[in-house]
């Protein structure tokens, strides 16, 4: 593979946090596929003569899009553009959510579902293919046969509603939503362990009804049955986290 060629380059302008501008300008050269993925980019020494900076400037730069996920260093071979990748995205969302005040988090992050899943839902309806229908279906089923198993129960819902952004054929929501259902994980796990009144039934009913709306192509119905299932989801939190407190005093 043949290394990435140096372009037109204009000195950067030293200013204060010179290495910022130096990490915008290699991002745009990215973006602009002036450097595609899997080119390595020119050595440290060339870079740092193009910009008029020193290797010191390029070396923060090129760490900073190291941790975002736009370069990678191979050892004894050189940085690298890599791929894009999702995940890299999802993580540092969830990060950033595990260092948020926890208090209320659980509850915070129920808000931004009954945002983001009506819709995703609403559009799972409209796009979804015959083989994410199945999908869908099989799931349901699962639940039903762990039925006495609360942490199996936890793991199906996840991949349920991750499923359902998959389904949606749009991976922006699958980003999104994955580091707020894996946050939620524990609060999952809460919701199936059997609580108060809450029925195992009208949970499998709920996401069976989804279901058949997504398999007939019925948008607004899957769009109210959502909303429907999000907010007795909310509700059931809501008096499993106010039953947890006392004990969390204690």
């Amino acid at each position: 593979m043949m290394d990435a060629k140096i372009p037109i380059i204009e000195p950067l302008a030293r200013e204060q946090r010179l290495y910022e501008r130096g990490t915008a300008r290699i991002l745009g050269l990215v973006k602009d596929e002036t450097w595609k993925s899997g080119d390595r980019l020119p050595a440290e020494r060339e870079l740092a003569d193009a910009f008029g900076v020193s290797r010191t400037v390029v070396r923060e730069a090129i760490k900073v899009l190291e941790a975002q996920g736009v370069l990678e260093t191979v050892t004894g071979s050189g940085v690298y553009v890599r791929p894009p990748d999702s995940s890299v995205v999802s993580r540092s969302l969830q990060t950033y959510i595990q260092l948020l005040d926890q208090d209320d988090i659980a509850l915070r992050l129920t808000e931004i579902r009954r945002v983001l899943e009506v819709e995703i839902a609403a559009l799972a309806a409209e796009r979804a293919t015959p083989e994410q229908r199945d999908q869908l279906e099989q799931l349901c089923r699962e639940m039903r046969q762990q039925q006495d198993c609360a942490e199996a129960l936890a793991t199906l819902d996840l991949r349920f509603h991750l499923l359902l952004a998959d389904a949606t054929q749009n991976q922006l929501f699958r980003i999104l939503l994955t580091p707020l259902i894996e946050q939620l994980g524990e609060h999952f796990l809460y919701m199936w362990e059997g609580y108060g009144p809450r029925p195992l039934e009208r949970v499998f009913e709920q996401h069976e009804a989804l279901v058949t709306a997504i398999q007939h192509g019925q948008v607004e119905q899957a769009r109210q049955t959502m909303t429907g299932h999000l907010a007795y989801s909310c509700e059931v939190l809501q008096e499993s986290l106010q039953r947890k407190r006392p004990q969390d005093i204690e």
